[in-house]
């Protein structure tokens, strides 16, 4: 059954077992059963994929819209972003989990902080290019203020772009997250994540490689299901996709 067996539980007598029917991806080397491991896993990282899918879009919405709103906070704010930007994302998580202590809620806030400012590039943008349109500028000759001109006109042409790139940054979550596991800067080893399982696998990767092959599996295709569903997204709302033949 589903989440019958702990994903915690260390039992001597069962270490390196095979896959069976009783045990469907073996177990590991403190006989904790492998495929409990797995799916708990599987909560750990789609959790942090969608909780810093969502935090991004936030920030990165207020900022990429606070930028767009005049050019001297633009200059200012953009500058920032460059400088987030230009440290490896891998590389700022890692100092940032360094600084803190570990724990999920710590690896949802270092891999926010690294996506937010690749959210506030794309709503920039996208801000820049809508007040240009003559809409915009027919409310601003209506009267209209700002607030309202973008809540009742910018807000919602922002969804679609938004949409697509929570996509790419929850993908991108679930790799940053597995990756910090894996070499023990992320998710605490009492918890298991893909990534941990794979720790703990690798030293006996070539006695019993399926130890690290499922979790990695799990992790490959939750990633490329995440991108082709962003992919799908982008086709379906994006009107210059539509229009192709």
């Amino acid at each position: 059954m589903l989440g019958a067996v702990d994903p915690r539980a260390v039992s001597v007598t069962k270490r390196l077992r095979p896959p069976s029917a009783e045990f469907w991806f073996g177990t590991d080397a403190l006989g904790r059963d492998l495929y409990s491991r797995v799916v708990y896993g599987a909560r750990i990282s789609i959790g942090v994929s969608i909780s810093c899918a969502f935090l991004s879009c936030i920030g990165g919405t207020i900022i990429g819209m606070v930028s767009a709103s005049g050019k001297w906070a633009d200059s200012v704010v953009m500058r920032i972003m460059d400088g987030f930007m230009s440290i490896p994302a891998m590389l700022l998580a890692i100092a940032l989990m360094a600084a803190t202590r570990g724990s999920v809620g710590t690896v949802i806030v270092a891999i926010t902080i690294v996506e937010i400012p690749r959210v506030a590039r794309v709503i920039r943008g996208v801000m820049l290019a809508l007040r240009e349109l003559p809409f915009v500028e027919a409310a601003v000759a209506a009267g209209s203020t700002t607030p309202k001109i973008v809540i009742r006109h910018l807000l919602p042409a922002v969804v679609s772009p938004l949409t697509v790139q929570a996509t790419f940054v929850a993908s991108a979550a679930i790799i940053i997250e597995a990756s910090l596991s894996f070499i023990g800067a992320g998710t605490p080893p009492t918890i298991p994540s893909w990534g941990n399982i794979m720790a703990d696998g690798k030293t006996l990767w070539q006695v019993k490689p399926h130890l690290v092959f499922i979790p990695a599996v799990f992790l490959g295709v939750t990633v490329l299901g995440v991108n082709l569903l962003g992919d799908g997204l982008r086709d379906a709302l994006d009107p210059r996709m539509a229009e192709r033949p």
